[in-house]
């Protein structure tokens, strides 16, 4: 099949579409009592971007690309706006200037000290702009210094705060007696017991598989560390499902908002 009998055909299937679309939105006015104009190009606009994205599925092409720059500068323009309205705003600039406004009439008060102090991290975060001058270059490293000490002693004490819970959860007895769980019946007892052996026996065997201390040679090392694999690969299967099924649950959605809410079928 030649080019040009290619642009032929998907010319032809673009009116066709285009038609049954315009007939669609034709029959929704006459039969809808309720039609809103306004409401109806947000969804002709959603509908379209949506469409213009899941064109990736067949190939890369200029609609694609064109929707997702403007994706990316829509998502980049609300992420400033956003920043700016409820960072810089909200938390950095009303409170100094309700903080000086309370220092001239009412003095020097703890609130208004606080709303003051304010105006230091103002000049830390101005310093970063010092990064376009040759000469002053060096300002802005002490913005860095402190933005990165802040950022890894947060990290740390959230790893750690995230970690010990983990921690602490690992130990757990292998024979779920009365005293633990009182009320239980044996089997309840038993089945307990028997998730504990394969959580344990899980944890054991998955730090076995990262123990690269010595070699895998005696079977004393090398069975748990294979058995470590196996959950492993179980975990990742489990992990790989979820996201299967997030993204799947996303296309259902979009196909019932273009078929029940877009063109309004069934």
């Amino acid at each position: 099949m030649t080019y040009n009998r290619k642009r032929q055909i998907a010319a032809a299937v673009l009116v066709l579409v285009t038609a049954a679309l315009v007939a669609n939105e034709v029959r929704l006015l006459v039969t809808d009592p309720e039609y809103d104009w306004y409401l109806r190009i947000q969804r002709w606009i959603a509908a379209v971007c949506t469409m213009a994205i899941y064109t990736f599925l067949y190939r890369e092409n200029p609609f694609y690309r064109a929707f997702e720059h403007v994706l990316l500068g829509g998502a980049t323009g609300m992420g400033c706006a956003v920043i700016v309205r409820q960072q810089l705003i909200d938390k950095w600039f009303a409170p100094m200037v309700q903080g000086f406004r309370d220092w001239f009439t009412t003095g020097m008060t703890p609130e208004a000290l606080s709303g003051v102090l304010l105006i230091v991290p103002g000049i830390v975060g101005l310093m970063w702009y010092f990064q376009y001058s040759k000469r002053w270059f060096w300002l802005s490293r002490i913005t860095f210094c402190i933005t990165l000490g802040a950022g890894v002693g947060l990290g740390f004490k959230d790893t750690f705060n995230q970690l010990l819970p983990q921690i602490t959860e690992t130990f757990k007895p292998l024979w779920v007696g009365a005293r633990i769980e009182p009320g239980l019946s044996l089997l309840a007892r038993v089945s307990l017991s028997f998730e504990n052996i394969i959580f344990i026996t899980g944890t054991i065997s998955v730090l076995m598989y990262f123990f690269f201390v010595f070699e895998r040679k005696h079977f004393v090392i090398k069975g748990p560390a294979q058995l470590g694999r196996w959950y492993l690969m179980v975990a990742l299967g489990a992990f790989f499902g979820n996201t299967f099924m997030t993204r799947l649950s996303a296309l259902i959605e979009r196909v019932h908002f273009l078929v029940a809410e877009w063109l309004q079928w069934g």
